[in-house]
């Protein structure tokens, strides 16, 4: 599915776009089984399944990577819902580069504001040319809890990956979000793609039940942005990027393997059709996604 007319605009005008009932009550309730077997709060970090691991204090944990998880948080790498999206933003031969979960329990701190487009930076760069969107980095964030309005989470600044000045170090702090601040409310199985371009950050957890949100992050296909994953020093010999051989189960498809090239631009395929491609042309729009 690619995004319409309406969706493209409200992207580049803000900076993200919020994708509704993006997974069914199944998939929630399995994603969210999973999550609970895992006991993440308890875990020991440098663990296979949880080598990416911190704590941002004793109530927000970021854990991964995703890729070596079980099947359904794999197969969130390529849902059908959101791949035409990446493609549209990143360019034909977008790849898959890295992912976490952040588990969030009432009283979790804020993560201050972070990214933008000042100063520059080309690995989360934004720009137009020729009518297509381009960006340097996009996340996908799958809500596997409701997020209202003041519960707290995800924040942005609208409109900052497009900003000419950069964003004033009193405006970080996030105990006390001045107007500016755009909260985004989420309903379970929705989905938030933004460019890390856009001046984000994660406002106080207040609500009652625990934050679980999945991250996905994606690169056109000539970049990487944390290089060579495993950087704890426990990669194998000849370690590279996320790959099909990082999971004992071989269910990955051929657009995911496709996804999980490592970056280089002679002769890469369209991710989406594996189809050779060329010289790139603005999208044609229509009224449907």
């Amino acid at each position: 599915m690619h995004p319409t007319e309406e969706e493209r605009y409200l992207f580049d005008l803000r900076g993200y776009l919020v994708v509704d009932d993006v997974l069914g009550a199944a998939e929630l309730e399995e994603l969210n089984r999973l999550l609970d077997a895992y006991d993440i709060w308890n875990q020991t970090p440098g663990e296979d399944l949880f080598f990416d691991f911190w704590k941002n204090d004793e109530r927000q944990i970021s854990a991964g990577p995703l890729h070596a998880w079980d099947r359904p948080f794999r197969q969130l790498i390529g849902h059908p819902r959101i791949v035409g999206y990446l493609a549209e933003f990143l360019g034909p031969g977008f790849r898959y580069d890295h992912g976490h979960a952040m588990f969030m329990r009432k009283g979790g701190t804020p993560f201050g504001l972070h990214g933008g487009r000042v100063p520059w930076a080309p690995a989360i760069s934004y720009e137009v040319i020729d009518g297509l969107i381009r960006s340097g980095l996009m996340v996908v964030q799958y809500a596997l809890c409701d997020a209202g309005p003041d519960d707290g989470g995800f924040c942005a600044l609208p409109g900052s990956h497009k900003a000419n000045f950069a964003c004033p170090a009193s405006f970080e702090p996030l105990d006390d979000p001045g107007p500016w601040i755009e909260r985004v409310a989420l309903r379970a199985g929705s989905v938030l793609v933004f460019t890390e371009a856009l001046t984000h950050g994660t406002l106080p957890w207040a609500a009652d039940h625990e934050r679980r949100a999945l991250f996905y992050r994606y690169a056109p296909g000539h970049l990487a942005h944390v290089g060579r994953y495993r950087e704890d020093g426990r990669e194998p010999p000849g370690g590279a990027y996320p790959r099909p051989s990082d999971s004992a189960s071989d269910d990955w498809g051929p657009q995911q393997r496709r996804m999980l090239e490592p970056p280089y631009v002679h002769e890469r395929p369209d991710t989406v059709t594996g189809e050779p491609y060329g010289p790139e042309r603005p999208p044609t729009v229509t009224g449907e996604g």
